[in-house]
């Protein structure tokens, strides 16, 4: 049967415009999906985070997961950002993840972003660190164990995240939490580990809504600069407040993924800080915080991803004098002792200098109005501070994290380095360091923030 020409014209001209309806349904919209795995150790480990511990975890109090959201924009840009409940991403790690969201996913580095809650209640996931601390080398294995079981868990979320993709749209805004505050005192005798309330902070909590198309809350990213040490040096493995934040806010939106992004906290503890009564807390009133972002009307962001990233070099300060080191060999104080034998085995030569730290330094720009600059370690709130004064523009918020893509080491600023304690100088003997960072350090991290900005509001890389 021959169909008379007009009626193909009619047909023809009537699929068209159901194409161009179904575009411009389509139009504003992200592709976005989110997952979570479980990445509670599944036998007894040593965990992180407190020296003072005295054997292995001995039960679970909260349960880690891995969460993921994955996000392609209307020119299939892609961006995964992974949230693990653990204390760092040490280099064996990181080496290790980003090397499996390559094989299995097709990711390359730009488009990952990994970032830890940094909880004080989770497994070692580094034998270096087992050695450096002095535990018995079972742990070592059992920290290499877990982490083969960590890879494969973080891979399932990836898939999962970007298997569940669905029209969405993102919106952005802002709250607050006073639950931090900052923990460097000033005394005649130096700086120590107190509350210091008169210290600067950063209690802003950015949250990044994903809602489908019918309005539903698919998941939320929020963030908080604090360090998650709300519990102490309990035995039970624990995502400590960052943990029962993101639970609370599961529970009460069901179906959704709560992501949480550790911010600069490297000098921020929580307030009030209960001790074992303390975690949860602290999680509802930062979930509370949450929701009222929540229930602010969104800055809307339209599909556009742009994105880079840099290995900025952090150069270290000069070794001290070999005779110093040799004397602290000899320390009573076994942490102090043991990472002086390490500098004197690797760098056994006057005037020997330890290689650059390779520090990621991340830059996103959604919907071209929101920036989120992602540094690795474990940066002071100064950080923070300065570049969401210096690149915020009208209608434009800076949401800066921390404890991203490559984190087990403190980044101080010139005035943290200067000042001293634990933040800038003592802490290196637990974070396999060889020493303290040069002063240089905050103008190199800076520079290369602005440097992708730059570039990036310009269209010149990252799409």
């Amino acid at each position: 049967m021959t169909i008379p020409v007009r009626l193909l014209f009619c047909f023809a001209v009537h699929c068209l415009l159901w194409v161009c309806k179904a575009s411009a349904g389509e139009a504003g919209l992200w592709k976005a999906g989110m997952a979570r795995e479980k990445i509670t150790p599944t036998q007894p480990v040593w965990m992180a985070g407190y020296a003072a511990r005295n054997g292995p975890s001995d039960g679970v109090l909260t349960d880690l997961y891995a969460r993921v959201l994955a996000l392609a924009d209307g020119r299939g840009s892609r961006l995964v950002i992974v949230g693990l409940d653990l204390i760092e991403i040490p280099q064996t790690l990181r080496d290790r993840i980003v090397a499996m969201a390559k094989k299995s996913h097709g990711l390359n580095q730009e488009e990952l972003l990994v970032n830890t809650s940094h909880t004080h209640g989770g497994p070692m996931v580094s034998s270096r660190t087992v050695t450096d601390w002095g535990i018995d080398p079972q742990w070592g294995k059992r920290a290499d164990a877990y982490v083969e079981f960590l890879v494969k868990q973080i891979d399932l979320a990836i898939r999962g995240a970007l298997t569940s993709q669905a029209p969405a749209t993102l919106g952005y805004s802002a709250s607050r939490s006073a639950t931090s505050m900052n923990r460097r005192l000033p005394t005649p005798t130096g700086f120590r580990l107190a509350p210091n309330p008169n210290g600067p902070v950063d209690h802003e909590v950015p949250v990044l809504r994903i809602e489908a198309t019918d309005g539903k809350l698919a998941g939320v990213v929020f963030g908080f600069a604090c360090h998650n040490t709300a519990l102490g040096p309990t035995r039970k493995i624990n995502g400590d407040y960052a943990g029962f934040a993101q639970r609370q806010l599961e529970k009460d939106h069901p179906g959704a993924v709560a992501l949480f992004l550790a911010g600069c906290g490297g000098d921020q503890n929580p307030s009030p800080n209960r001790g074992d009564a303390g975690a949860e807390p602290n999680g509802l009133a930062l979930a509370a915080a949450v929701e009222s972002g929540l229930a602010t009307k969104p800055l809307m962001l339209d599909p556009t991803l742009a994105k880079s990233l840099e290995i900025c070099p952090l150069p270290f300060a000069p070794l001290p004098p070999r005779a110093d080191l040799e004397a602290r060999a000899k320390s009573g104080n076994g942490f102090v002792a043991r990472h002086a034998q390490w500098v004197l085995k690797e760098w056994p030569n006057p005037g020997d200098r330890p290689p650059d730290y390779p520090l990621p330094v991340q830059v996103l720009e959604l919907g071209g109005k929101l920036t989120l600059v992602a540094l690795g370690g474990e940066p002071v709130v100064d950080y923070a501070l300065r570049l969401k004064g210096e690149l915020r523009a009208e209608g434009k918020p800076i949401w800066v994290a921390g404890y991203s893509n490559l984190v087990h080491a403190y980044v101080p600023t010139r005035r943290v380095l200067l000042e001293g304690g634990y933040e800038g100088t003592e802490a290196v003997i637990y974070q396999s360091l060889p020493g303290p960072f040069s002063v240089e350090v905050e103008d190199r991290i800076v520079e290369s923030v602005h440097r992708q900005v730059n570039a990036l509001r310009s269209g010149q890389s990252g799409h």
